[in-house]
């Protein structure tokens, strides 16, 4: 078996023996890592280091921080119950309010991953409090961020226009955008029922609860927030260094206890999602990636080629990132593809970027870490990976029959 045959092999063994001996999979990935990277690639360590995902550890790291003084003070929780009221107590309006929430501001420019860093901790927080599917808050709020990220003038969406001006296709941001919307409400809403979100029986606060006021530390806690999320949304401040900023606001504001807010920040998560990530890096440099691709383009007609471009594009974003990995890499092939085997270049484009997105809820992908990290007490971390890695599996298979049978 060749290198990059192991590599793949490595990663599903990995996520096997996390799932069955129940070890972070992201330990396994590292060991996995050296062995295959330093033995049979040839890759020098510092090299193999350098394949840890820095950028997304930093960002888990600092928004986990950041999320976690709010959790700690109670500022979290207090918004939670005040979300709750603003819904007459009416817990089935709350997944799909936070689905319209995330869409809406992806698509004003902040994008899916800005979102979800912001609004996940809420989300999971009220899931905590209010007894709700920590599975069906994260996936609402995931697939409404991607809803709204693939907006013209979204980071995701400039790229996939930019990617597919580059190619000669103009004008086709708004056709992306509104597949990319039709796809994700429609999965949205087949999880909500899927999840039983409509049952959820009304929980009306009391009136004590009803005049329950911010305290000056909540004040200070929320105001510092808002100075974040603008300095993210609308200047585009690097997401991790501005949420470090902003904490260490708090701290010295004394909003928070220093070691209890650190002792929220789930670590486990963090090395499970960055050593997976240093494995799939060992893996793309061994071949590996591009061998499971070209594997799929040899089953490719006319026909089929938008739904396996889908599947295709889906795999890879599960241990990836759609807009960092998926989209630069498959969409500069279409051309080729269209002249080898026929087709509409559009509606490939398109396939692509839906598949990619319609499994970032993958705890081993940016937005599925989001989620898991962000589980307040309560949530079960584990069985949250695991279930929103299988909801990835699944959005495969969503991905390739709505693109086969035209829903978009």
């Amino acid at each position: 078996m060749t290198a990059a045959a192991l590599s793949v092999s490595a990663i599903i063994a990995a996520i096997a023996i996390g799932y069955f001996w129940r070890v972070n999979i992201g330990m396994v990935s590292i060991a996995f890592a050296f062995f295959i990277g330093h033995f049979l690639v040839g890759m020098p360590p510092q090299e193999i280091v350098t394949g840890w995902p820095l950028n997304l550890f930093f960002m888990l790291l600092a928004m986990t921080f950041l999320f976690g003084i709010a959790r700690v003070n109670g500022t979290l929780g207090l918004i939670a119950r005040k979300v709750v009221r603003a819904t007459g107590g009416r817990r089935k309006l709350i997944p799909p309010a936070f689905f319209v929430m995330s869409g809406v501001l992806a698509a004003l420019g902040a994008g899916n991953i800005a979102i979800c860093a912001l609004v996940l901790p809420i989300a999971m927080t009220l899931s905590s409090k209010q007894h709700i599917s920590p599975l069906l808050m994260a996936t609402m709020v995931i697939a409404g961020a991607n809803a709204g990220g693939l907006s013209p003038i979204a980071p995701t969406g400039i790229i996939g226009v930019t990617l597919s001006e580059e190619i000669g296709l103009e004008n086709i941001g708004l056709n992306i955008f509104y597949k990319q919307v039709i796809g994700q409400a429609l999965l949205a809403t087949l999880i909500y029922f899927f999840l039983k979100g409509h049952r959820l029986e009304n929980c009306p606060s009391g009136p004590e609860e009803e005049s329950e006021p911010f305290t000056r530390t909540h004040k200070i806690t929320v105001m510092v927030f808002l100075l974040v999320v603008s300095a993210i949304l609308f200047g585009r401040w690097d997401i991790g260094l501005t949420a470090f900023s902003g904490a260490v606001i708090l701290l010295l504001l004394r909003a928070s206890d220093e070691k209890s807010a650190l002792d929220t920040v789930p670590w486990s998560t963090i090395i499970l999602v960055c050593g997976v990530g240093m494995l799939v890096r060992v893996a793309e440099s061994a071949g590996g990636i591009e061998i499971m691709a070209h594997l799929l383009n040899t089953f490719m007609n006319e026909k089929t080629a938008g739904p396996i471009m889908a599947v295709i594009g889906g795999i890879l974003s599960i241990v990836s990132s759609a807009s960092g990995v998926v989209m630069p890499t498959l969409i500069p092939a279409v051309p080729e593809i269209v002249s080898e085997i026929g087709g509409d270049a559009t509606r490939i484009i398109s396939a692509i970027i839906l598949g990619a997105h319609l499994v970032t809820n993958s705890p081993i992908s940016t937005l599925g870490a989001l989620a898991v990290a962000s589980a307040g007490e309560g949530i079960d971390r584990e069985r949250l990976f695991k279930n929103l890695l299988l909801f990835a599996l699944v959005g495969l298979l969503y991905a390739a029959l709505i693109v086969y049978v035209g829903i978009v």
